[in-house]
């Protein structure tokens, strides 16, 4: 039950925390382009920081999903 209860807190862990970063950074990133005092340095700064992010994030995920597949310990039990 504790292993369950601790998977189950984690996973709504991270996609409050996921959900909450999208959120913030969403509302940041339509303030920073509606915003015509803002230099286009920093606009594509901002714009590049985030896409780097989102790339960096993506690859993970994609190298964990496909690590799940060929993982020889995935059904051993402690």
């Amino acid at each position: 039950m504790a292993d369950t209860t601790v998977g189950i807190t984690r996973g709504l862990g991270w996609l409050l925390f996921l959900a909450g970063v999208l959120a913030l950074g969403g509302v940041a990133i339509y303030a920073l382009v509606i915003d015509d005092g803002a230099p286009l340095y920093i606009k594509l700064g901002v714009g590049a920081l985030y896409g780097g992010l989102a790339l960096l994030l993506l690859s993970v995920l994609r190298q964990q999903l496909i690590a799940r597949k060929t993982d020889k310990y995935k059904d051993v039990q402690r």
